[in-house]
């Protein structure tokens, strides 16, 4: 039995008896009274009827003449007259039983006064007894219509107390039922702080409470730092701050490998030639902060643009890639002349060079040429002393024209207009081999009876162009026919930054939901980190429209932002989708392991479940269930 209910019980209980004591208390008073009153009419009417017989001559016809019209006026129950043997002399009694009072009611209550008793003097010499009682009915209906009037005054007051102490109880309760709600949420792993009730009793707990879950968000974020302080000492490079060789060769493919995301790039890299030199004219201190200075550089450079990322390979390859297609000649110069600046050797050391090389990366082109490339830039140097800079199949980049845009304009509102919007579908299993969902990446077909394009071939052009918002709803319209025809199907949403943020997206949704809202529940909308993290308040915004509905919302593309994982503890979010530079090669990298472990714990903590993206093998795939893995996507998760 809940506590309210005990409370009341007891209430009610406490009430009843005071009630009860207070009735049983003034009915016997009442009654008693009435005894009282009745007694003393009787005494007071049987001595003045006395003395007025007693004046009078005693004749018999007088006699009953008089004591009848006291019995008719009187309401008496009988009145006697005995002479002094105790023989009856006349006598009148009221036959008559009022029915307005229940006999359960007299018997309970009986009310029994002393009849009133007198002599009657005829000169110095007795003549009789005069004995009288007045009717009692009277007594019992006034005695009864006070009760029942006690009784229903006690109701009506009993509901007004009820209702102003349901409300004064309400209030008093008020933040006991904050503080349940409050256990509810740690339970459900969602960290939140109620503000102190007034009560003391309330308050202490409260406060504790408040430490409890304030220490919980403490030790998430403590653990969220040092993730992201192990995934900074696993895939960067500790002198210059750059990405190391392996996290950035798992970055390279996971873009070339994703076709939805990638048509093509540009790897350029960058090698000192002459760095033992350096090293041991300088030294090693002045050397590690000539290199310091060219990764920051570098790393100042890229930030400005998300399609680059830049890296250092080995102790003197620099290298810098661009995820869309760019031009090969600038980005190549400037990356020298970027690290040239940065390490102002060229007065110091005559034979300082950076020997820079740009080449073209194809989509679905794998990396292993990325060796070859700093091989032969080594040959290169070693067989010409002099600062080269060559470009690689730099025909092969694609240099988009501002003329162009009114031919993707047409071609992308022809497509739109005619929803030649196709999904794909990629199962997402969990670890016990049952499908959650699918991914289902936009497949556009520009021209009727043309090849079906990947996202990645169009999303550009449609943010360039404004079309964006367009293509987001006509994806969410497609998904919701798709799941009308199939009840058995569950679709995973990429949603833009844009979508997420925008009014009209919102509305979109709750239109077509409210429509059919039995497809809700099999809608999962993810929303890539980045624009997670760098849009917050509107990804509360957006959860707070959808999940109502039914949908679950999910982040992915979980990698650069570990740090900032407990941000996400309020949020009510279902799922988060670990990024396939992570994943790649799990099965042989320890460092990842730890560190991917330490995401699914932090994950689990908020009650997210982690997913694996971009499984690319059988040993990445037996090996993610040990480290916390929820469930998984990619080229090696099959539903067969």
């Amino acid at each position: 039995m809940s506590l309210i209910k005990q409370l009341w019980l007891a209430i009610f209980l406490i009430m009843s008896l005071a009630f009860s004591a207070g009735f049983i208390i003034n009915t016997i008073t009442s009654t008693q009274y009435l005894e009282q009153q009745l007694e003393m009419k009787n005494t007071d009417n049987a001595v003045s009827l006395a003395l007025s017989i007693s004046q009078m001559e005693k004749d018999p016809v007088a006699i009953n003449l008089m004591l009848s019209a006291q019995f008719d006026n009187g309401h008496y129950a009988f009145i006697r007259l005995t002479d002094p043997n105790n023989q009856l002399i006349t006598e009148r009694v009221d036959n008559d039983i009022n029915h307005d009072v229940p006999d359960w009611f007299k018997k309970l209550v009986a009310i029994a006064p002393n009849p009133g008793i007198a002599q009657i003097q005829d000169g110095w010499t007795q003549y009789g007894v005069l004995t009288l009682a007045s009717a009692t009915d009277f007594a019992y209906f006034d005695l009864w219509n006070g009760t029942i009037s006690t009784l229903l005054w006690s109701a009506v007051i009993a509901v007004l107390c009820g209702l102003i102490g349901s409300l004064i109880l309400k209030t008093i309760i008020r933040p006991l039922h904050e503080m349940v709600d409050m256990t509810e949420a740690i339970g459900d792993k969602n960290f939140i702080s109620i503000k102190e009730p007034n009560t003391l009793e309330f308050k202490s707990l409260a406060k504790a409470l408040n430490r409890l879950s304030q220490r919980i968000k403490n030790m998430l974020k403590d653990q969220s730092k040092l993730l992201d302080q192990m995934r900074i000492e696993a895939n960067y490079d500790s002198t210059t701050g750059l990405k190391n060789r392996k996290y950035f060769s798992s970055l390279v493919a996971t873009y070339i490998e994703n076709d939805d995301k990638f048509t093509g790039g540009l790897l350029v890299v960058s090698h000192i030639s002459n760095l033992a030199e350096i090293n041991k004219t300088l030294g090693t201190s002045a050397t590690d902060a000539i290199l310091k200075r060219m990764g920051l550089a570098l790393l100042t450079y890229t930030d400005k643009y998300p399609s680059l990322m830049a890296a250092r390979l080995t102790g003197a390859d620099f290298a810098v890639f661009s995820s869309e297609a760019v031009d090969s000649n600038v980005l190549c110069g400037q990356v020298k002349n970027i690290l040239n600046e940065a390490a102002g050797l060229e007065t110091r050391f005559s034979d300082f060079s950076l020997p820079t090389i740009s080449s073209v990366v194809h989509k679905s082109e794998q990396l292993d040429g990325l060796r070859d490339l700093i091989a032969t830039i080594k040959t290169k140097t070693s067989e010409s002393e002099t600062d080269i800079m060559e470009l690689i199949d730099q025909e092969d980049i694609t240099q988009y024209e501002d003329s162009d845009a009114a031919e993707w304009r047409e071609m992308l509102t022809s497509a739109l207009d005619g929803k030649r919007l196709k999904l794909a579908t990629f199962p997402v299993m969990s670890t016990d081999k049952k499908v959650i969902h699918y991914e289902t990446p936009a497949r556009l077909q520009l021209v009727a009876g043309g090849p079906w394009l990947a996202a990645g071939e169009f999303i550009a052009w449609a943010t360039q162009l404004g079309l964006l918002f367009r293509l987001d709803r006509l994806v969410l319209e497609t998904a919701v026919k798709l799941l009308k025809k199939d009840d058995s199907l569950s679709i995973g949403l990429n949603v833009s930054t844009s979508a997420m943020c925008n009014p009209d997206y919102h509305t979109t949704i709750q239109k077509l939901l409210h429509r059919h809202p039995e497809v809700a529940k099999k809608l999962w909308f993810e929303v890539a980190e980045q624009g997670a993290f760098q849009n917050l308040p509107q990804l509360r915004t957006f959860c707070d429209l959808v999940k109502p509905l039914g949908c679950k919302v999910g982040v992915e593309h979980i990698g650069t932002q570990i740090g900032r994982l407990g941000e996400l503890h309020d949020l009510h979010l279902d799922y988060i989708k670990i990024d396939a530079s992570i994943i790649r090669d799990i099965d042989k990298n320890t460092g990842n392991q730890a560190f991917l472990k330490g995401i699914c714990l932090i994950a689990q903590s908020i009650g997210l479940t982690a997913i694996a993206e971009g499984v690319q093998t059988k040993a990445e795939l037996a090996i993610l269930p040990d480290l916390g893995i929820d469930a998984m996507t990619g080229p090696a998760v099959r539903t067969e």
